[in-house]
């Protein structure tokens, strides 16, 4: 990750002093944090705790190459669509007032009437202050978004090797412009500084979920697995059981699963202040009707607890299996805010009893619970019950978690060292 400023410096001492001083805070920054630019198996570049010129902390930045324009004809090449018209009729805006978009690549073969449906990650804002600077970023605006993207590697894999269950179905990346997980709801406009901010999720997910069904085909689909990493991963959660009741009021034979990857986010107010945050952007955002409805009619004393995976899952009636670790190293730095060996090791191991006692007192649900130090991505990377992540879906896709000899649980059960 760089700083704009990169490209501005000049040969001054002035400069020479920015540059030093910046690397020294890299440095710095680099001494406490896992190490970042690490290039994935899947093909993600992950940049943990990336902040740019605005003060914003985005979690995990992913740079593959779906921010580039894709080249003409290549396999892995996918047309953007910019909903323009539902903008302006809906106010289905980014946080700038640009219009929302997301990038479809078609399915062949076999896989021509199946979806699998990625929602993009990017953290949250949880202040006007970084809302305002993401509205000046591709996590808050449209403006720079390329006609076309290359959606490659991992879940987006045209390799069967590499992606048995899905190599070949349609693809769908959403870009994340809200700032809260596709969630927001508010009818009002904020001005702040020299920007009007939109906080408008809901509508977002809605326009774009109407677009998929009646303009790319998803009306004609007979599988779907939505997904998304991080924010998206959250996101995954939040919106799972809306996007199984709308594919299935169009195609009423769909089988719709959710495959949350890195979204499952504990409720914890440490160092980080993640839970104050998250709260801030469940009522700034007006995200009550954005987020589970069944969650929020069991919360009625606290309804922003809704904005929480972890009391979230409960109510989620869709089939879905999460790819998550139990170490994860965005929530060990920004939501435990403590890299204490035995610290680290009690999260993981109250995570875990979270995920057996709120996600899996379900049979339909499953999990890929692994034990390394890493946020998203990691794509056939580990293995659990000598199953890659690729293979274990689409065996618990087939079969369902009462089919397997694990029930659908691979739990790499392993500590944090």
């Amino acid at each position: 990750y760089q700083r704009r400023v990169h490209g501005r410096l000049e040969p001054d001492s002035m400069a020479r002093v920015l540059g030093v001083l910046l690397v020294l805070c890299v440095l710095a920054r680099a001494a406490v944090l896992p190490v970042r630019g690490t290039r994935r198996p899947d093909g993600l570049l992950t940049v943990a705790e990336a902040f740019n010129d605005n003060g914003i902390d985005d979690g995990a930045i992913y740079h593959p190459g779906w921010f580039n324009e894709a080249p003409a004809g290549a396999p892995t090449t996918a047309q953007g669509y910019f909903l323009r018209e539902e903008a302006a009729r809906l106010g289905a805006v980014c946080l700038d007032g640009t219009p929302s978009a997301y990038y479809h690549r078609a399915g062949t073969g076999s896989g021509a009437l199946k979806w699998y449906i990625h929602q993009q990650g990017g953290g949250w804002c949880e202040s006007l202050d970084s809302c305002y600077g993401r509205a000046q970023t591709d996590l808050g605006s449209s403006k720079a978004y390329p006609s076309t993207a290359s959606l490659a590697g991992g879940y987006f894999d045209v390799n069967a090797s590499i992606n048995p269950m899905m190599y070949n179905w349609n693809m769908v990346f959403m870009r994340y412009c809200d700032g809260n997980s596709f969630s927001g709801n508010n009818a009002t406009t904020t001005p702040y500084r020299n920007l009007t901010l939109h906080f408008r999720g809901k509508i977002i997910l809605d326009a774009q979920i109407n677009s998929l069904l009646h303009e790319r085909g998803l009306a004609s689909a007979t599988d779907v697995v939505v997904s998304g990493c991080s924010a998206g991963g959250l996101a995954t959660f939040l919106h799972c059981d809306h996007w199984a009741a709308s594919i299935k009021a169009a195609a009423a034979g769909a089988k719709v699963v959710c495959m949350p990857d890195s979204g499952f986010f504990l409720d914890f107010e440490g160092p980080p202040k993640y839970h104050s945050g998250m709260t801030w952007a469940f009522y700034q955002q007006n995200s009550s009707s954005g987020v589970n409805a069944a969650c929020i009619a069991g919360n009625p004393q606290e309804p922003s607890r809704c904005m929480f995976a972890q009391h979230t899952a409960p109510f989620v009636q869709t089939p879905m299996f999460p790819l998550q670790s139990a170490y994860d190293s965005w929530q060990v730095a920004n939501d435990l805010g403590n890299k204490d060996v035995a610290v680290v090791n009690q999260w993981g191991k109250n995570l875990t009893a979270l995920v057996e006692t709120l996600l899996l007192q379900h049979a339909q649900h499953g999990i890929f619970l692994d034990s390394c130090y890493h946020h998203c991505g990691m794509w056939d990377s580990i293995r659990i019950d000598g199953a890659l992540s690729s293979t274990a879906l689409m065996d618990w896709y087939t079969k369902g978690s009462s089919g397997l000899p694990n029930k659908g649980f691979y739990n790499q059960n392993k500590p944090y060292v």
